[in-house]
């Protein structure tokens, strides 16, 4: 087994590229540098420079690999016109440019379903046109990158999203080849929509092809459940947590992963209480540190 640890601008508050607090761009790599990670994800396309040239200087300055990008979109709602295949290929030169051969493919969160984030007796699914399209839409997207950039694509399970919950991450997988379509697994949203994340990887294993780490507060979980709060409200309230703070079981996880002789990546990611009382620059190391500690890095 060898991993290696990126770390992410959304642990560094980043969602959309354009809002008027986010840290500027050097600050966050010079950061993700200085806590000892060897790696970043690219983050909302648009965020970190989108010149490969730029981007590639900025990266070896640093001594930064680019582990991957990601594309975010309602793919039940965007298999018509051509802004998708646009975004995709921008994502995707950047990222085979700059030396990745990873893209994450997700769902957009969706309004209605982030009010039933983890509950998932109470999440409206998708009918059957709706499935069709987002299938197809990820049958696409893959179509373009996997075909015209030989980038691995994998499906990023989240929760507010219509793949969050166990019968609609299998139904996608069961609807696209393994060979299309690789699993990006993440330890939070897969707790979060009440999976195991260590059985998702073993049901999938000739699925896995990155990994994404996050950990959750039990408590925070179950409090989160039991007054219906949406997504939004349950991270603003600290369901997240620097890893090893949490529930999950990293040490089983890295045996999981020793046992499947996995080469890769995985990215520490920290969705971040606004009032947080420790920097990103602090969590990320004390979740670098974590995963020296247990051996999975």
């Amino acid at each position: 087994m060898t991993v290696r640890a990126a770390n992410a601008p959304t642990s560094w508050g980043i969602e959309p590229p354009d809002r008027v607090h986010d840290p500027p761009w050097p600050h966050v790599l010079d950061e993700i540098a200085e806590a000892g990670y060897p790696g970043i994800e690219l983050g909302p396309f648009g965020y970190l420079p989108s010149s490969p040239p730029q981007l590639t200087a900025a990266l070896g300055e640093r001594r930064l690999a680019l582990a991957a990008g990601y594309v975010m979109t309602p793919l039940e709602a965007a298999g018509g016109g051509d802004d998708l295949d646009a975004v995709v290929r921008k994502t995707c030169e950047l990222l085979s440019a700059c030396g990745s051969g990873n893209l994450i493919l997700m769902d957009a969160v969706d309004r209605e379903r982030t009010a039933t984030a983890g509950r998932t007796d109470d999440a409206r699914r998708l009918d059957q046109a709706g499935w069709r399209r987002l299938t197809d839409c990820v049958l696409r997207v893959a179509a373009i990158a996997g075909g015209e950039f030989s980038l691995r694509v994998s499906l990023h399970p989240h929760v507010g999203t219509h793949v969050e919950f166990e019968d609609e991450v299998e139904r996608v997988l069961a609807d696209v080849e393994p060979a299309v379509l690789g699993l990006c697994p993440d330890t939070g949203h897969l707790t979060y929509a009440g999976m195991d994340p260590l059985a998702v990887i073993a049901r999938h294993a000739d699925r896995l092809a990155y990994v994404h780490l996050k950990d959750i507060d039990d408590e925070r979980l179950a409090r989160a459940r039991a007054e219906r709060q949406s997504f939004d409200a349950a991270v603003g309230a600290g369901i997240f947590r620097p890893l090893g703070q949490g529930c999950v079981d990293f040490a089983s996880l890295r045996e999981a992963l020793d046992r499947l002789a996995y080469n890769g990546w995985v990215t520490v990611e920290q969705d971040r209480m606004p009032d947080s009382s420790s920097t990103p620059l602090q969590e990320a190391r004390a979740s670098l540190a974590f995963l020296a500690r247990i051996g999975l890095v």
